[in-house]
């Protein structure tokens, strides 16, 4: 279960690495993931949902709806 989320960590990171955060003042994706960009927020909310699900008791008895 650990790994049903890894191709959501790839696009979101991929899409903060397309930010003018990560492109142009050459942050690192972590500094620019606290930015919030709104370029990448249905990523980042997906991927929290993701997450979440790793988490939750009802989740875990029936497969991550994640990635």
């Amino acid at each position: 279960m650990s790994t049903s989320c890894s191709g959501l960590i790839a696009k979101y990171v991929d899409c903060l690495r397309q930010t003018a955060c990560y492109r142009e003042k050459k942050k690192t994706v972590t500094q620019c993931a606290e930015e919030l960009p709104e370029e990448c927020d249905s990523l980042r909310y997906a991927l929290f949902a993701c997450k979440r699900g790793q988490v939750d008791a009802r989740s875990r008895i029936q497969g991550n709806k994640g990635y």
